[in-house]
């Protein structure tokens, strides 16, 4: 008997109980060296059993060994990787045993497909996204049919996994475009699935060829494409609460459609690591949910704390509620109406800054409802320079110029564009380089006035050095950082956080200083701030007291991944050095 086993997509642990014994009880294993991860076999055979490397072998010298090892009255193990039915070459090998009357049978194994939807938390099957799995490959060496090919799947918009074709990335992509995927649906590239050096990458179709470069990855990899690795999705009907089936009855009763519709989507965002409360009417107000009270009270009191205020009502009542607020789009909370049947999510307030738009997609993909966005460029297709910067965490530091931005585009005219850190990949459709002009785009840690209307964008990157003295107070420290960059022309808005030596930890000044910046502070050893890389000011005095040269330089290197911006500055107690985290801009 000759064993053809599945030995998994990589992991050890991954190889079925029966695979795992019978290597265990080989005498001789062929084993396909190109694919199956080497620990198995040190993992579970037996001394003295003889291994052989398939990857060097024919097919005729692989049933050579096979054949012989079974006629002597051994116990023969053929291991593939993956589940042997996919790409494992099994079917000559099965018709020749059959030929020579030798009996066999197929273990089957963890593909590596399903390993690689596991590294990417993903299901390939979702309702309303998906609901059919191609596997395929690219024509190389080894040709596909022309009804096979990826750009004919591509027509289906099905999920898709393309194995052995890392070296095919320019041509994949231009399929998968041909055959009707946009340029940005969603796609990844997993690098060994479930192995100890497993790398996933994320991005879109159009992004392939450059995930693959810039990750240094050219074989051993899947690639997977579709509306599966988005956010957007049906809830599965088979645990819904109103959908009945053999093993359960739908529950009803209890509060109105309204309230059961809330409390639903405070599951879904909690579940999604979000802090969300739900109020109702009094005579609804059961099981967590608060007691409403005045709708005008509530909305009072939650405009000016919350993030995004979603109502389950009319939109008419929901902008009543809010008009007495309302600030800047740039300021005010998100604000979405959801209809009481669970059809419509409908942002209303804030739809790019405070990110209305993107929240109603996740309303409908969480429910099953459309989201129905009405910003010109979003309708429009046209590029909307606030939700971008929002979604990097950029600040717009001129919203009137966003707006001339957006108008621009809209009415066809071009938009000058200008940045201080490179740039990768081609820029958004009417958005062109250039230094002057009627409408712009600045990107940049100091304000220029470039063009007529400069849209100034404002990345947060930098990170603030600060050694100080014990019990100096957090005014003090301040003033010195304040000083610090205005003295290079820097804003404080454009700071992501502090950082310290772990002496300081403690230290109330430093503590209260960040809190009154809404920033966190991160610490460090004496030992991490000596490993930091770069050239720093030196203080005998300072390395006698805490074990390290210099605290402030170093300590904002290693807080922001990048290189010193500004040197150490030294005031009455404190010193503050700036550094700059790497920042390369994509769109």
């Amino acid at each position: 008997m000759i064993h053809i086993v599945g030995a998994g997509s990589g992991d050890v642990d991954l190889i079925t109980v029966r695979g795992a014994r019978l290597l265990e009880e080989a005498d001789t294993v062929v084993y396909a060296g190109s694919l199956v991860n080497p620990e198995i076999l040190t993992t579970y055979t037996k001394s003295g059993c003889k291994v052989y490397d398939s990857a060097r072998m024919t097919l005729e010298e692989v049933l050579d060994v096979l054949l012989t090892a079974e006629r002597a009255g051994e116990k023969v193990v053929r291991l593939h990787t993956g589940d042997p039915c996919l790409y494992g070459a099994i079917r000559e090998q099965m018709d020749a045993l059959d030929a020579a009357g030798v009996p066999y049978e197929v273990v089957p194994g963890v593909s590596s497909f399903c390993g690689a939807a596991a590294a990417l938390h993903a299901e390939y099957t979702l309702p309303g996204v998906s609901q059919s799995v191609v596997i395929t490959r690219m024509a190389g060496r080894t040709p596909v049919p022309e009804k096979e090919s990826v750009a004919s799947f591509a027509k289906h918009g099905a999920t898709m996994v393309v194995f052995l074709s890392t070296s095919y990335l320019e041509g994949l992509r231009e399929q998968l475009l041909e055959g009707g995927y946009a340029k940005d649906t969603p796609a990844a590239i997993v690098y060994k699935a479930t192995w100890p050096d497993e790398k996933v990458v994320r991005g879109t179709v159009d992004d392939l060829p450059q995930m693959a470069s810039e990750n240094g990855i050219t074989k051993t990899a899947l690639i997977l494409v579709g509306g599966f690795l988005g956010t957007q999705y049906d809830r599965s009907k088979l645990y819904a609460p109103d959908f009945s089936h053999g093993y359960r009855a739908a529950k009803t009763g209890g509060a109105p459609h309204a309230d059961r519709l809330a409390q639903r989507l405070a599951e879904f965002f909690r579940d999604g690591g979000d802090v969300c409360t739900v109020s109702a009417p009094e005579k609804y107000a059961e099981n967590g949910v608060a007691a409403l009270g005045s709708l005008a009270d509530w909305t009072a009191r939650s405009f000016g704390q919350a993030d995004a205020l979603i109502f389950v009502s009319a939109c008419g009542i929901a902008v009543r509620s809010v008009a007495p607020h309302l600030r800047s789009k740039f300021t005010d909370p998100a604000v979405v109406a959801v209809d009481d049947c669970g059809r419509f999510a409908i942002p209303l307030v804030s739809g790019h800054v405070g990110g209305a738009n993107a929240l109603a997609r996740r309303i409908a993909a969480a429910i099953g409802a459309q989201a129905a966005v009405t910003t010109a460029t979003d309708g429009n297709d046209v590029f909307a320079v606030d939700t971008w910067a929002a979604g990097q965490g950029f600040l717009v530091m001129r919203p009137g110029a966003a707006k001339a931005v957006s108008a621009a585009l809209l009415n066809g005219e071009p938009v000058g564009f200008y940045s201080d850190f490179p740039v990768e990949g081609p820029l958004p459709k009417g958005i062109v380089p250039a230094k002057e002009g009627k409408v712009g785009i600045r990107i940049s840690l100091a304000y220029e006035e470039m063009f007529q209307a400069t849209c100034w964008i404002l990345p947060r990157i930098l990170t603030l050095g600060i050694g100080c003295k014990r019990g100096t107070e957090p005014i003090k420290i301040q003033k010195a950082v304040d000083s610090t960059l205005q003295g290079k022309y820097l804003y404080m808005e454009s700071v992501q956080n502090v950082a310290s030596i772990d002496k300081k930890g403690d230290e109330i000044g430093l503590l209260e200083f960040c809190k009154a910046n809404c920033l966190v502070c991160n610490f460090f050893s004496a030992e991490q701030l000596t490993r930091a890389k770069g050239r720093f000011t030196g203080s005998v005095f300072v390395q006698n007291t805490v074990g390290v040269d210099n605290v402030c330089e170093r300590a904002a290197v290693l807080g922001s991944g990048g290189t010193l911006l500004v040197g150490k500055q030294v005031f009455s107690g404190v010193t503050v050095a700036v550094a700059a985290a790497p920042l390369v801009i994509r769109f």
